[in-house]
């Protein structure tokens, strides 16, 4: 342990006989010192108004010899000066030497007010002198004036021989009290540490050390109290550690994600399944809004802080994986009605909101794509019935309509079943070293007739680094062969790329053509089941609107990302970032 009591308290002696000298040498200096002046004040102005009285103020009177009588008799010097400042007469030198004196501070004072009085050095003597100037009137007449000068050495002697004594009596009896104090400081201190020490032990978890303490006074009484309060923290320590136990073992086997967060928004406790839920690293000590990346439920936490009752909430997630929960959110109180923190439990209603929103799509979406041909399908099977059959041409004509809508009401499935077994996983993405060249090359050659068809040309441009990727092969032929018809079908002349390049060290596959592009609202909406920029050209060309989902769900499989840029008159370019 440090000195520290012991320093603090010499410096804080140290200050006081500090202080204690300066304001004695204040005392002294000023106190004494001024009321010793008060004295020589009045007692000159006494002598000053008696020597008045036999004072000729005329030039050619002796009056150097007058003065030194005079002083011979006070003891003080004594100058005469006429009403111009002129000196008459001196003690200690001849006045015809002398300079005028009426500039003189004392001189100006007894002018205005009778009695005028200065301290300075004297430049004819060379020493301190107190100078009393007493202004002589006679008829209302202005005579001159008398000076007293008294030399203030001896005053300033004797001051300092007293100052010394007090100050050596100062000295003495704080250096004799402070021999007194360090003793008993130190006798303190070895209690101090006797108490510190036990703290420590205390603090390490040592319950079962106890302090014994001799001829402390007050200190045993201390060192009993501790005792007594490291027995009760055992007992308690014991309690609580089996209860913490306790709850340790329920919190870690509940089956749903849990966490417990303070008011200020920090992790204190979450389980098991909660660490494998949002992360799988331990999520204590961190902010809430860093873990559950989620606006809907912070504004359930809010709402929880301000009713200070449960509340509920369904959540979606979109990374790192698609995920449905219910949160349910109790306010935490340590003591009445003062909120101390919050309480949630996490559902996975993943696969239940899947399958949910899945007829949800179906019922919706397949019912409004299939009305179309099974409507038209209906209505001209219903004409052939009614005797259309037997006008052979429009009989054809009806005929190869039926057979078309049926052959569109077959690729809506056909599709929406790819899309199904994606999801649900019966597609497994099997990924195996493919060369990027000759699935383009595929790609081309199923669709270069489509494309002579319209007078587009197909160009394909491709860097020749790192032309080998990992993916499954038929699956990523899908992808650019979808990709490639939407362009085919969106584009009226002109051409189509697809190759292979770099954005930023990434490597991407692209397909960009020169149509009519995608107006920039409609950007954010690619990839939805059954979306159509413009639905009756779509189902002109044939469409199902489910072409860049199905791309979107490949692209998603294989761990890959897809980014479309277009600008409206100026073409559209589908990217498939390629993550290794």
């Amino acid at each position: 342990m440090k000195r520290r009591i012991f320093r603090r308290l010499f410096i804080l002696y140290a200050l006081v006989l500090l202080l204690s000298i300066f304001f004695i040498d204040f005392y002294i200096t000023r106190i004494v010192r001024n009321h010793y002046i008060d004295g020589l004040k009045d007692n000159l102005s006494i002598q000053a108004g008696l020597m008045a009285e036999n004072i000729i103020f005329d030039p050619a009177a002796d009056l150097d010899n007058y003065c030194k009588r005079i002083k011979e008799k006070t003891g003080a010097r004594v100058t005469v000066i006429d009403s111009g400042g002129r000196v008459l007469g001196d003690s200690d030198r001849l006045s015809a030497s002398m300079e005028n004196h009426m500039d003189r501070p004392e001189i100006q004072e007894s002018i205005i007010a009778g009695t005028g009085w200065t301290i300075r050095h004297s430049d004819s003597v060379r020493y301190d002198l107190f100078y009393l100037a007493q202004k002589i009137m006679k008829d209302d007449t202005l005579q001159g004036f008398i000076r007293l000068a008294v030399p203030l050495g001896e005053v300033d002697k004797s001051i300092n021989v007293l100052r010394l004594k007090i100050n050596t009596v100062v000295i003495i009896f704080f250096l004799s009290a402070g021999i007194l104090l360090i003793w008993h400081t130190e006798r303190i201190r070895g209690f101090v540490l006797q108490v510190i020490d036990f703290s420590r032990s205390l603090a390490k978890g040592s319950l079962g050390s106890r302090l014994f303490l001799k001829h402390a006074g007050e200190f045993s009484e201390l060192a009993q109290n501790l005792d007594d309060m490291a027995e009760e923290l055992k007992i308690n320590l014991d309690k609580r550690e089996e209860e913490k136990n306790r709850l340790d073992v329920i919190l870690k086997n509940i089956p749903d994600a849990l966490l417990l967060i303070n008011t200020n928004g920090v992790i204190e406790q979450a389980n098991r399944a909660a660490t494998e839920l949002f992360g799988g690293s331990d999520l204590m000590g961190r902010p809430l809004i860093q873990v559950v990346r989620n606006p809907d439920f912070i504004t359930l936490i809010d709402e929880v802080r301000q009713s200070l009752s449960p509340g509920f909430s369904e959540l979606a997630f979109d990374y790192p994986e698609e995920k449905y929960l219910t949160a349910k959110v109790s306010p935490l109180f340590y003591k009445e009605r003062k909120l101390s923190g919050f309480v949630a439990v996490f559902h996975d209603i993943t696969q239940m909101k899947k399958l949910e929103q899945m007829r949800k799509d179906f019922m919706a979406n397949v019912s409004h794509e299939i009305k179309t041909p099974v409507t038209a399908i209906k209505g001209f099977a219903e004409t052939l019935l009614d005797g259309a059959i037997f006008d052979k041409d429009n009989a054809l004509k009806f005929l190869n309509t039926i057979k078309n809508q049926s052959e569109r009401l077959n690729r809506i499935v056909e599709d929406l079943l790819t899309i199904s077994k994606i999801e649900l996983g019966v597609i497994r993405i099997d990924k195996t070293d493919v060369d990027i060249s000759d699935v383009v090359d595929s790609a081309m050659n199923a669709l270069v007739v489509q494309a002579a068809g319209k007078n587009i040309a197909l160009r394909k441009s491709l860097e020749p680094d790192n032309m080998t990727i990992r993916a499954d092969r038929d699956k990523l032929e899908q992808i650019l062969l979808n990709l490639l018809d939407n362009a085919i079908k969106f584009t009226e002349s002109g051409s189509i790329t697809i190759g292979v390049s770099r954005d930023e060290g990434m490597q991407y596959v692209y397909v960009k053509d020169t149509g009519s592009g995608i107006p920039g609202k409609y950007l954010p909406r690619l990839g939805e089941r059954f979306f159509r920029v413009d639905p009756s050209r779509s189902r002109e060309l044939g469409g199902t609107g489910l072409g860049l989902a199905i791309v979107k769900h490949l692209v998603k499989a294989h761990g890959w990302e897809m980014k479309i840029l277009s600008e409206e008159g100026r073409g559209t370019e589908v990217r498939v970032y390629i993550l290794q």
